[in-house]
């Protein structure tokens, strides 16, 4: 009885000595994978603000960049950022995320504007599931490059904001590269952004113009 008393305090003493292990090294990555998150969205806002972060920068470098030069409120139900220049005085534009269905998968991503909302400042896309070397080149610079400085207001009524054409027919300022080969992913990108960028100047700006 004793030794059957034995192996089931044992197992159990066991069982809980490995599963106290599981549990620590869980809570562990959890902080971790959180850290790198949150700096990797850092690094995205601090990018599409054109905001410096001089080279590559450790995380924590980022994070006290971040924490000296942006700003988040809560406008008509979505996180706005507000860039600063060096002194913190003088807001140089507004980062807020974007996003919508991709062609394998929901697309997310940031977009900043000016502090007149007058032109894109920069676009970046940190999570999707599109194809390798199709879809997914939308996280590539040559992509992201040709918006930056894109007019944005004011825009006709039933007008886009942009336009993505087949590589080298874009006649308009406002008609850029689509990615060859990824016809659906750059559909739906000039679908989402183009309807987040409307949003914000309808909804977001004019909130904000108001205080």
């Amino acid at each position: 009885m004793k030794k059957r008393l034995f192996s089931i305090a044992y197992m159990f003493f066991i069982t809980l000595f490995f599963t106290s292990i599981v549990s620590g090294v869980k809570v562990l990555n959890e902080e971790r994978i959180e850290r790198n998150q949150k700096a990797k969205l850092q690094r995205i806002i601090l990018s599409v603000l054109q905001i410096p972060t001089n080279g590559e920068p450790s995380d924590e470098k980022v994070n006290q960049t971040f924490e000296t030069r942006i700003k988040s409120i809560q406008v008509e139900g979505t996180t706005l950022y507000l860039g600063y220049d060096e002194e913190g005085k003088t807001i140089l534009g507004y980062a807020f995320p974007v996003g919508g269905p991709g062609f394998w998968g929901p697309v997310f991503g940031m977009v900043a504007v000016d502090s007149e909302a007058s032109k894109i400042l920069g676009i970046a896309f940190y999570k999707h599931a599109e194809t390798p070397g199709l879809g997914a080149r939308i996280t590539e610079d040559w992509f992201k490059d040709q918006f930056k400085g894109l007019p944005i207001f004011p825009v006709e009524e039933g007008k886009k904001i942009f336009y993505l054409k087949p590589e080298g027919t874009g006649e308009a300022p406002n008609e850029l590269d689509a990615v060859t080969g990824a016809t659906g992913t750059s559909r739906a990108v000039e679908g989402f952004l183009n309807n987040g960028l409307d949003r914000y100047l309808r909804e977001i700006w004019k909130a904000v113009k108001k205080g």
